[in-house]
């Protein structure tokens, strides 16, 4: 199937609304076509450009933009990407889609009383899915390939891991071979959200795409990490105007 994408500073987005990702990664999972979905914020862009196997990771992925600079980016550029695709909302359209279907879901990652709510809330909400399997993110590196192998055993559709980025998505690339998964998809703090341990931020909030100024005064041990925006903006902006001179 072949993908829409805009490139923001070599990373490929795909350029469909939030809708239309719903449903392609449905027609995906139901024509058994595998995909890892990765989404992406200018973090996250700004980590591939000095990571180059991370790099190719995000070349092979379905990457989806999750976060309003990467739409600004777009604009600047003069690239179709009309809306954000958030990891937290396409988690819980995915889950809708499995609670239609009866598909399998197994929850990787996150800490272990987050990893255990996330699971009973989402069973609690979506009757109709199977909730396979759940195991934190407090595993080693010797038992990696047992966890992998649990989960192929468990043949979930759908796949959420929340190691934190990179992390999630190189886990993920390494293992993919092993897990036979139809859709894995890397959620970052999606869980603890779920679980209730983190608040997202209000809908105002969101409307006026400030969620990462919530999450800075909600947590402010996140500044190093907010930094990567500016620089984002900078980066895109010289390739831009520099690509000129």
């Amino acid at each position: 199937m072949t993908m829409k994408v805009a490139s923001i500073l070599g990373v490929p987005f795909s350029t469909r609304s939030f809708d239309e990702t719903v449903a392609d990664l449905v027609e995906r999972i139901q024509s058994g076509e595998r995909t890892h979905v990765v989404t992406a914020n200018p973090e996250i862009v700004m980590v591939a450009r000095e990571n180059k196997s991370f790099r190719t990771i995000l070349e092979q992925a379905y990457v989806v933009p999750d976060g309003i600079g990467i739409v600004y980016a777009a604009k600047w550029t003069n690239q179709p990407i009309r809306e954000r695709v958030t990891g937290i909302e396409l988690l819980e359209a995915l889950m809708r889609e499995a609670d239609r279907k009866h598909w399998n879901v197994y929850l990787l990652g996150a800490a272990p009383d987050v990893n255990r709510l996330a699971a009973e809330r989402l069973a609690e909400r979506f009757l109709g899915a199977r909730i396979v399997g759940y195991r934190d993110g407090y595993f080693q590196k010797n038992e990696e390939e047992k966890v992998a192998q649990e989960i192929a055993e468990r043949k979930p559709h759908l796949l959420f891991v929340a190691l934190g980025a990179p992390k999630q998505d190189e886990w993920i690339s390494s293992y993919w071979d092993r897990l036979q998964v139809p859709l894995v998809m890397g959620v970052g703090g999606s869980f603890d959200v779920i679980a209730g341990k983190v608040k997202r931020a209000p809908v105002l909030w969101q409307k006026l795409h400030l969620e990462w100024m919530y999450r800075l005064l909600s947590q402010p041990s996140r500044w190093k990490r907010q930094l990567a925006i500016p620089r984002f903006v900078f980066t895109v902006l010289w390739e831009k105007w520099g690509n000129r001179s």
